[in-house]
């Protein structure tokens, strides 16, 4: 008798561990504010790789670009995005709204196309950037650091 009690014991353990385990899909929120939602304010720069319709694939001269956001309440953000071509360096207003599970956001720069992103840790974003202009189209992947 006792081994069955033991082994209803064990069967018990098995589906209540099961019941307590993420569900798939589940995703673990970065945050870095009492609210729940990350603070992204802050310089994140990194190196762009991408394909553009008249280049082809290209690493943009292996020249760095920025996101400054300067302005965040709530789930909503501001800044611009900085990038340097040629010697030229060109800062585009953009802005953008994290996304409730407090890790994807998407964004809009001012007549740049659109960015969707992924807050990977604390000081590590993901950007991938898409455009079409008529003129032409493009896509782009970044992976910045917060400064």
């Amino acid at each position: 008798m006792k081994i069955v009690y033991v082994i209803l014991l064990i069967i018990f353990v098995v589906l209540a561990c099961g019941c307590i385990t993420k569900t798939p899909g589940e995703v673990q929120t970065v945050t870095t504010s009492t609210t729940g939602i990350p603070d992204i304010t802050g310089t994140w720069t990194g190196l762009m790789q991408g394909y553009n319709e008249n280049k082809g694939f290209t690493d943009y001269g292996n020249q760095p670009m920025s996101m400054v956001v300067t302005e965040q309440k709530g789930r909503i953000f501001a800044g611009s995005i900085v990038l340097t071509f040629n010697g030229t360096t060109r800062s585009t207003p953009m802005t953008g709204v994290i996304g409730r599970d407090g890790r994807t956001f998407s964004m809009v720069e001012k007549n740049n196309g659109y960015t969707t992103g992924e807050i990977i840790s604390d000081d590590t974003i993901e950007l991938t950037w898409r455009y079409d202009g008529g003129d032409s189209f493009g896509a782009a992947l970044d992976i910045l650091k917060r400064e």
